[in-house]
């Protein structure tokens, strides 16, 4: 890359955006210059936090920052499509968090956007960017393993207290497992199998109709299969194992910076790989983003735009099959 030091703008100051602009200082090539939350006084705690230079209580003062160079998309995923698209007709390239959008519909307008003003878009969905997904690839690829027989993958917490004012529990805001973490084993299937011939799912829906848990079950042709859950109630943590005719992996996260994969081999120990934190997490999103700018990319080949289309098309089948609805968008 260049000696060009891109300048991001943070469109949102919630968790998320915390953990990324935190990985973000940590690299050369860009910085947090701005912030624009929905009152000045968090925009201006989140700036003092990560050192930006400048903080709007506006969403359109942020895109139309001519300082800003690339905006970081982190509103609750009901406002991704409107908020990208808002940066976007400002001629701004876009990182926008996932899940990407509440429906295909959102996304296909989302694209159209970035396609008429000519600026980069992409999912900020850090799986495919991780060390230990392109090792695990690597080692299936390589056919020392065998076929992919069978995929266990799952993420849960127990959020407590049961708190159902908060954003999760919300169905206006997209609220529910299934495009807050589900996304992540359903993602792993699509990365290591594909899309599937079928699917079933079936939810748990919480008092304010959002699912609080979810199992889904997605099949293949030869018998191939896999098995996903996503709960709010249910403290299992979050891993994949993938079980091949010779051996398995199993990947494994404490957080996007501490993550390992176990090969487990009949007749041999368990091997443990880990990898280096510096190359691990949230920031890799950000070195795509900025890589392909310099470039004159217009997607990322790595979550290209009809990923992330193919993958809420998946999304969208999971929900009709759950009967998860998001009032006044469905």
């Amino acid at each position: 890359m260049s000696d060009k030091i891109y300048n991001w703008g943070i469109l949102a100051a919630g968790n998320i955006a915390g953990k990324f602009a935190a990985e973000l200082q940590s690299l050369s090539s860009g910085r947090v210059y701005a912030v624009g939350a929905r009152d000045l006084v968090r925009a201006k705690a989140f700036a003092e936090e990560f050192g930006a230079h400048r903080y709007y209580d506006s969403y359109e003062e942020l895109a139309a920052d001519p300082q800003v160079d690339i905006i970081y998309v982190a509103s609750p995923h009901s406002h991704h499509a409107e908020h990208a698209q808002l940066c976007m007709n400002h001629g701004k390239p876009v990182l926008c968090e996932k899940a990407f959008a509440l429906n295909s519909s959102e996304v296909a307008d989302m694209v159209a956007c970035a396609n008429r003003n000519k600026v980069f878009l992409m999912e900020a969905f850090m799986v495919p960017f991780q060390p230990s997904y392109l090792e695990a690839k690597r080692l299936i690829d390589s056919g020392e393993f065998g076929k992919v027989k069978y995929i266990q993958s799952w993420f849960g917490f127990n959020k407590s207290p049961y708190d159902l004012s908060l954003r999760l529990f919300n169905p206006e805001l997209g609220g529910g497992a299934l495009l807050d973490i589900g996304l992540y084993p359903v993602f792993d299937a699509l990365y290591f199998l594909g899309e599937p011939n079928s699917i079933t799912a079936q939810a748990e829906l919480s008092e304010t109709g959002v699912d609080q848990s979810i199992i889904v079950r997605f099949e293949y042709s030869d018998s191939v299969s896999a098995s996903l859950f996503a709960s709010f109630v249910s403290a299992v943590g979050v891993g994949t194992d993938i079980f091949c005719e010779k051996g398995m992996l199993r990947l494994r996260r404490n957080s996007s910076l501490d993550q390992w994969i176990e090969v487990v081999v009949r007749g041999s120990e368990v091997k443990q790989i880990c990898f280096d934190p510096v190359t691990c997490g949230l920031k890799n999103e950000a070195i795509e983003v900025m890589k392909c700018l310099e470039q004159n990319r217009p997607e990322s080949e790595v979550m290209p735009l009809s990923l992330s289309a193919t993958f809420m098309k998946i999304l969208d089948k999971i929900r009709q099959k759950a009967g998860i609805v998001y009032p006044g968008r469905d």
